[in-house]
């Protein structure tokens, strides 16, 4: 027979008694959960002892004791949080040897008195967070093993001795958001220890507060966010478990010297957000086994040459928003440098290792100028990405790129280039993306980006430019996303080519905040024999004002176009029906009063495989009813903010039929028989925005 379950959650009980449910012998899961109950009587589960899960959280509990649960041999779940629990008695759990979670969180538990989880060899979660307990009696966790002990977020200032007796790889031991000063060195007897160990965001001023010498198997220790200025001699006994040590967003200014050798399985070290102005030769010392170091955010102006280099394993240095002026000798395996927010101003000839497996290189805000030149990266022969954004260049440093053959990102945003020359970057055969957002490039060449034959994202937002040459693309084969938005341009293309033409794999154009006018055949590439394939098209916030058949004749392949804030009065017709494969249409916030021609009476089209079309913001005074129902691909329109005035009942069979959401706020409405109950209708449909 199954364990019978009873929830009585939710409800406005104050008090029980075990009369209500004595006679349910096979009772196993109780929820007694958000009531108003205060008191858990004498004996009230005597007759439940198959009772496995009890959830008497959030209520009105003030202390439960050695009679609130006895009998209940079998217990696994005990579910006590958030109640007004001040109290927990010593025998509470004796009785119930196998339970496995005991959550008190959220309570008013001022300590954790002596005895009171003891000899719990089943326990899998003891969770004491968010109360207020000040202390920890001896004694107080006796016997634990494969525990995950949780007392963070209390105020918690001292442990006596002995509080941890016997408790042997604890999964994890969380003491952090407390007001610890120091940990006594005998809180935890010979046997205890955790595999993990969290005292971040307590008061420790020193490493060697934190008592772990005796824990031998320790994997994990995060002691950020304290006040430790020094990690002393001793700090660290021989352990050869530990891999992860946290001692971020401290004061730290003072390491021993090769303090983390006795670390022999260390793996990730985390120094940063502290003071430290120096790395001395014997700082670090060989650690063979360290895979990343965070130094970042610290004050350094000095790192010794060597200081670092022993590092035979490192693949990842984080040594950013510091303020060293030169690049020291780094790990040869290193695979990940970030050298940004530093004060480098050159990049001296023999820097680089000869040979190491250096992938991406981070020079962001600097002070290189135009310092670069053909030795600045000599030997990065693996080199996959490197950012000199924030540097103050005025023209790309192609001479220091020659050597990078295996280059394959280059992000030079914010610095101060006005100009792109022939082969602005030199030939790079393996060149993926090139961005140069936030510049002042007023003059791309012809040729510009000749050698980069590979290239696939190039980024050119928020610059200067009025006019590009039509060659400038030339050889750019391969490009698919090109972003020009935040320009000054007009036009792209002259009455014979365009300067998309090259562009044979291009699927993404962004022209957006530009001065586009009248957009002609020539704008997009098209040919009959090129299987150009543009997909997706931004002109918003240009000044279009009409669209003709001449933009339809390249986008037939485009899915998505984005023509809002333009200034378009007038759709020729049928230029929407032509454009087969768009899928979303955004026209939003331009001049139109209809979306038929108004020099024509040629039948008025929607696009076939059409399935969102955003019209708001529009002075639209109709709308195509007959296209918009039979458009069986239309699952989303959005007409606010127009002058549209009626609504065509066939439109609400549409709504209710196939799911059409109609976003119709904003518009005038006659009142009539007929308005009344659909404005009502029409109004609920629109009670959510569309995406």
């Amino acid at each position: 027979m199954k364990d019978c379950v009873l929830v009585y959650s939710h409800n406005n009980i104050t008090k029980l008694e075990g009369v209500h449910i004595a006679d349910l012998t096979k009772l196993g899961w109780c929820n007694a959960s958000h009531n108003n109950i205060a008191d858990i009587p004498r004996g009230m589960f005597g007759r439940n002892s198959l009772l496995k899960v009890v959830h008497l959280n959030s209520n009105k509990l003030k202390k439960i004791d050695g009679n609130s649960f006895k009998g209940l041999r079998f217990l696994r779940r005990l579910f006590l949080q958030d109640n007004l629990i001040s109290s927990v008695g010593k025998e509470t759990f004796a009785s119930s040897i196998r339970i496995g979670t005991i959550d008190l969180a959220r309570n008013k538990l001022m300590k954790v008195d002596f005895q009171t989880f003891q000899r719990m060899r089943y326990a899998e979660v003891i969770n004491l967070a968010e109360n207020k307990i000040k202390t920890i009696e001896k004694q107080a966790f006796t016997e634990l093993y494969l525990t995950t002990v949780n007392i963070s977020h209390n105020e918690l200032a001292s442990m006596e001795a002995g509080a941890f007796e016997n408790c042997q790889n604890m999964t994890v031991l969380d003491l952090s958001h407390n007001n610890l000063t120091e940990i006594g060195r005998n809180a935890f007897d010979e046997n205890t220890y955790a595999a993990e160990l969290q005292v971040s965001y307590n008061r420790l001023t020193d490493f060697s507060q934190i008592p772990i010498f005796n824990m031998t198997q320790i994997k994990v220790v995060n002691a950020s966010h304290n006040e430790i200025q020094r990690i002393p001699k001793a700090s660290f006994p021989k352990l050869y478990e530990l891999h992860t040590v946290d001692v971020s967003h401290n004061r730290l200014t003072d390491i021993f010297n090769s303090i983390f050798q006795n670390l022999f399985s260390i793996r990730y070290l985390n120094l940063s957000h502290n003071d430290m102005v120096q790395i001395k030769p014997s700082t670090f010392g060989t650690i063979p086994t360290l895979l990343e170091l965070d130094l970042s955010h610290n004050k350094l102006s000095d790192v010794s040459r060597g200081s670092l280099a022993k590092l035979a394993s490192c693949r990842a240095l984080d040594i950013s928003h510091n303020r060293l002026e030169k690049i020291f000798q780094i790990p040869i395996s290193l695979g990940e440098l970030n050298f940004s927010y530093n004060n480098l101003s050159e990049i001296k000839t023999n820097t680089w290792p000869a040979m190491n497996a250096l992938l991406r290189l981070d020079l962001s805000h600097n002070t290189l100028e135009d310092r670069l030149d053909s030795d600045s990266f000599r030997g990065l022969l693996t080199l996959q990405k490197l950012d000199l954004s924030a540097n103050m260049l005025t023209k790309p440093p192609w001479e220091a790129l020659s050597s990078l053959t295996s280059l394959q990102y280059i992000y030079m945003r914010d610095n101060n280039l006005t100009s792109l020359s022939k082969s602005a970057f030199g030939r790079l055969p393996t060149m993926f993306e090139v961005d140069l957002t936030n510049n002042q490039i007023s003059d791309i060449s012809q040729r510009a980006f000749e050698g980069l034959q590979q290239l696939i994202n190039l980024t050119l937002t928020n610059n200067e430019l009025r006019s590009i040459p039509n060659e400038a693309f030339k050889g750019l084969v391969a490009l698919r996303r090109l972003d020009l938005s935040y320009n000054y341009l007009e036009k792209i293309d002259n009455k014979t080519h365009g300067l998309l033409d090259d562009c044979l794999s291009l699927e993404m154009v962004n022209l957006s905040h530009n001065n586009f006018g009248f957009l002609t055949k020539k704008t997009f590439a098209y040919d009959q024999y090129i299987p150009y394939r543009l997909l997706e098209v931004d002109l918003s916030d240009n000044a279009i004002p009409v669209l003709t058949h001449d933009f339809t004749i390249a986008t037939k392949k485009v899915k998505k176009l984005n023509l809002s804030n333009n200034n378009i009065n007038d759709i020729r017709n049928n230029v929407l029906g032509n454009l087969t494969s768009l899928q979303i249409l955004d026209l939003t916030n331009n001049r139109l009063k209809g979306l038929a021609s108004r020099t024509s009476d040629t039948k008025f089209e929607l696009p076939e495989n059409l399935s969102e079309l955003y019209l708001s913001n529009n002075i639209l005074e109709s709308l195509p009813v007959d296209k918009i129902v039979g458009s069986p691909t239309l699952k989303k329109l959005d007409v606010r903010n127009n002058a549209l005035s009626s609504f065509d009942p066939k439109l609400v069979e549409k709504i209710k039929s196939d799911g059409l959401q109609v976003y119709f706020e904003g518009n005038q409405l006659m009142c009539d028989c007929f308005t009344r109950p659909l404005k009502h209708y029409l109004n609920h449909l629109s009670d959510s925005t569309p995406n």
